[in-house]
């Protein structure tokens, strides 16, 4: 009996067609690992009309729609989105009275869910969703000892809970507004339950923390794992990302810099995207030409590519050769989508036709990435009498603040931005809308719960600005982790 059966006293002799075999096992951990086909080749035998198997169809839909995920390729979506219907049908064929049901259901319909989204197609993506809700919901209701419903139960919970305002039509259509604590909650039974989906469980937990709930994020687990399987493609780039998010880009580019590559790999040009990042934060900027441009090359989707030039017009910005940068600055507005808030981003500073102040750029990608005594050396060289326009006054407080902020002094920092929250006025710079963000996870951390209220708020109030769905998103996050 494989040892999660044996965990939930579960036996399954009777009903064959829900198994995780150990070549099952290795299917799903060679998938996750973004060997796509090579995971396929495995299950193939347990797909067959005689030997169909819930968990391999789960995992056939789990290939599938990581390849179309993560290479945003949409010849590779068209090819391939004929499939979902086959793996649902497929596995409403078979027994209903088994907890792996309505798991292999749900984690099917959720999996298609999150490609429609990247596909645009909202409202299909809402009810999939909404459908992976229901059955999981439905499955911890009959069988509550059955931990993996908790695994993406626990990640709903989180994501739907934090939606941005804009969104709630998405929590009306599902009939779900999720709850962050029950979230975490959830997440963590399934970490701490040592089973096949902990690791699955891992990556969603840390994510969510830095990213939705910025909290900062354990990382060792995901170190460890990274160190012991160095040739998992995603737990490698789901790694740096974090690192980058928490500053600390020397480390990042340490481990984005051993990344696995072969053919056996899924196409997946972020890999270059965020490796360019990394060097561009660290003041690499010729070398992370070659990284966002290798992305740009290989990138069949719309998604971050005017990021990409907008970071290409900064790597030639920041040394001066202005002729050139200004070839890329023009690009953006011919190129990609805006999906990403960093893509908006780029196409309004296009848009806006101001140039960015290049000490102030400077002290902002140091600071991001930790570099904190460079950018210290940076203001030093600067004042805010040699700030000329509105907007570089404005942010030249905002990068004090989030200096001092990332170094600790926070006395500092919290007079910074409430100065710039103060000198803000009709505009739609993000920097008053996530000051106040920073100012409401500053009081919280002092345990000033009415205080941190006000400024949660306050962020979310701000509107039509930069960034303004993913500062809501936190925003509402944090309202929903103070003590009640």
């Amino acid at each position: 009996m494989h040892p999660l059966l044996f965990c939930f006293g579960i036996t399954f002799s009777v009903q064959a067609q829900y198994y995780f075999s150990p070549e099952l096992q290795t299917a799903y951990y060679t998938i996750i690992k973004l060997k796509t086909n090579e995971g396929l080749s495995i299950l193939h035998p347990f797909t067959s009309e005689k030997e169909k198997n819930g968990i391999a169809l789960y995992l056939q839909s789990l290939a599938t729609t990581t390849e179309i995920f993560v290479s945003e390729d949409p010849a590779v979506y068209l090819q391939k989105k004929q499939f979902r219907n086959y793996y649902i049908k497929a596995i409403e064929d078979l027994p209903k009275n088994n907890p792996y049901y309505r798991y292999c259901l749900a984690e099917v319909y959720l999996q298609w869910a999150l490609v429609q989204i990247k596909g645009k197609d909202e409202m299909n993506a809402a009810l999939d969703a909404k459908k992976a809700l229901q059955l999981l919901n439905e499955n911890l209701t009959l069988y509550p000892a059955f931990i993996p419903t908790k695994k993406s139960l626990g990640l709903l919970n989180i994501l739907i809970g934090s939606i941005p305002t804009q969104y709630n039509w998405i929590t009306t259509t599902l009939g779900f507004k999720g709850n962050i604590t029950i979230g975490k909650k959830y997440l963590q039974e399934v970490i701490q339950a040592k089973i096949i989906f902990s690791q699955e469980a891992q990556l969603y937990y840390a994510l969510t923390q830095q990213y939705v709930l910025q909290e900062t994020a354990d990382l060792l687990p995901l170190q460890n794992y990274v160190q012991s399987r160095p040739d998992n493609l995603l737990w490698n780039y789901v790694l740096s990302s974090l690192l980058l998010k928490q500053g600390k880009a020397a480390e990042a580019l340490a481990i984005i810099e051993k990344h696995p590559t072969g053919i056996e790999y899924t196409s997946f040009p972020f890999i270059q995207y965020t490796h360019g990042e990394a060097l561009l934060i660290t003041g690499s900027y010729a070398v992370s030409r070659v990284y966002f441009l290798q992305f740009i090359q290989e990138n069949r989707g719309k998604n971050l590519i005017k990021d990409a030039y907008y970071k290409l017009f900064l790597s030639f910005w920041l040394m001066d050769q202005d002729a050139i940068a200004l070839t890329y600055w023009n690009k953006v507005d011919e190129v990609g989508q805006l999906v990403y808030e960093a893509d908006k981003y780029a196409q309004k500073q296009i848009l806006s036709n101001e140039l960015p102040n290049k000490i102030l750029t400077k002290i902002r990608l140091y600071t991001d990435g930790g570099l904190f005594q460079e950018a210290t050396e940076l203001f030093k060289t600067t004042g805010i009498q040699q700030m000329t326009t509105y907007k570089d006054k404005l942010e030249y407080y905002y990068r004090s603040a989030r200096l001092y902020h990332k170094m600790g002094q926070l006395n500092t920092s919290v007079d910074y931005y409430k100065k710039v929250i103060q000198l803000s006025k009709n505009n739609t710079y993000y920097f008053a809308p996530n000051s106040a963000l920073q100012l409401g996870y500053i009081y919280a951390q002092l345990k000033n719960t009415p205080v941190a209220k006000h400024y949660f708020q306050l962020a979310i109030n701000f509107k039509n600005h930069e960034y303004e769905n993913s500062i809501e998103q936190k925003a509402k996050a944090g309202l929903a982790g103070l003590p009640k």
